[in-house]
């Protein structure tokens, strides 16, 4: 197969990955979540005229000099107090009901007081500390939208209206494969031609910092069958299945064989980018590139867009940035390089030695997508 571009890739993935069906999972639950229905008000916000400072309440036309009588406390919680006396006052706390006879709040800090009088030093401006019922939002309003990935705050919204359960995108169900002989546990000492295993959770760790997912890690030996094997059983019980490595051409690459006694010919394989060309795609299964860098990179630009497709989270953009400093374009293939932010907001490139280094971007925040052509860039998608 030729080489295909980053769009064409990724249109193809995307137009091969389906939706996954629905939950019900309980508010406490839901958090990190993409929720599949719409959430709505069940009484308007904030549902009464609520004080929004500490201080006194009383009627603006009582308010004759600067002297009010105290008629007592009335705090959050309570409910509707006894009719103001004339010329008197409450000592009010922020969150309670105003009371409907009162329209005017000063807070304590423009307030002296007695044991039984309040004297006003402030300016009384009637309606002002008071948020009044419905401002916010009315009964009924839409205060969640579906396809939302649920948050802190959504979570306290759902909760002051009731949603006690909601309706949400199941967990996707996603192994990680990862290849090679020379690659050895962690807490094994590597000889001189071995090297610690890092992808496995790399990638294990990158799928769950980037929300709730029902995601396992194993390792398969550089052998055909073997391979073979831990492919078709991870595809009996997974949505999407990751490999990372053994997808290139060596003599030891039995990825593409394995994949293709089992589905066929990949819907793609090999994409005119630097690094992450190896880069192949049956539906459900993506093959990543071994080289730590190429892995992590490919993941960025290529799994996270699965994931938000399968599980119905919108859809990020990026942004465009200006370079701190040009970039010179490769003449046929998009480069992907690990880049961080400066204090005057431009992006300054950390490019790594080759696609096995992965030391250089770790002070990356996001990666930079430089397209081909003949010249110097001097902007860029930052993903």
């Amino acid at each position: 197969m030729s080489l295909i571009t980053p769009f064409e890739a990724e249109s193809l993935m995307l137009s091969n990955i389906d939706l996954l069906e629905t939950e019900t999972v309980a508010l406490e639950n839901s958090l990190g979540r993409v929720l599949r229905e719409n959430l709505f008000a069940d009484r308007p916000f904030p549902p009464f005229d609520r004080v929004t400072m500490d201080g006194v309440a009383f009627r603006f036309c009582d308010l004759e000099g600067s002297l009010l009588t105290l008629q007592g406390i009335h705090a959050a919680g309570n409910p509707t107090p006894p009719p103001l006396k004339e010329k008197h006052c409450w000592q009010i706390m922020t969150g309670s009901v105003i009371p409907p006879d009162c329209d005017t709040v000063i807070p304590y800090e423009e307030v002296s007081l007695t044991e039984t009088h309040a004297t006003i030093n402030g300016d009384a401006v009637p309606g002002k500390f008071i948020h009044r019922q419905g401002s916010d939002a009315s009964a009924g309003d839409l205060m969640i939208k579906s396809g939302t990935r649920i948050n802190p705050g959504h979570l306290g919204m759902m909760a002051s209206i009731g949603a006690l359960q909601v309706k949400v995108t199941r967990l996707p169900r996603i192994k990680i494969l990862t290849t090679g002989d020379e690659l050895i546990p962690v807490h094994e000492t590597p000889l001189p031609h071995q090297l610690r295993q890092s992808n496995g959770i790399t990638l294990l760790s990158a799928i769950q910092n980037w929300g709730p997912i029902d995601a396992s890690w194993d390792h398969l030996p550089d052998n055909l069958e073997a391979t073979t094997t831990g492919i078709a059983q991870a595809l009996k019980s997974c949505d999407l299945v990751i490999l990372s490595g053994g997808i290139s051409k060596g003599r030891k690459d039995f990825v593409r064989p394995a994949l293709e006694s089992l589905r066929g010919d990949p819907l793609f394989h090999g994409v005119a980018q630097r690094p992450g060309k190896p880069l192949a795609f049956w539906k459900g299964i993506v093959a990543l590139p071994g080289n730590p860098n190429s892995t992590l990179t490919t993941f960025r630009r290529y799994v996270v867009p699965l994931l938000r497709r399968m599980t119905g989270a919108p859809d990020e953009a990026g942004i465009t940035l200006p370079l701190a400093e040009p970039i010179s374009q490769h003449p046929f293939l998009t480069q992907f390089l690990p880049a961080k932010i400066n204090p005057e907001g431009k992006a300054v490139s950390l490019s790594p030695q080759n696609s096995g280094d992965f030391v250089t971007p770790l002070e990356g925040t996001g990666y930079l997508e430089i397209p081909p052509g003949n010249d110097s860039a001097t902007s860029s998608h930052f993903f």
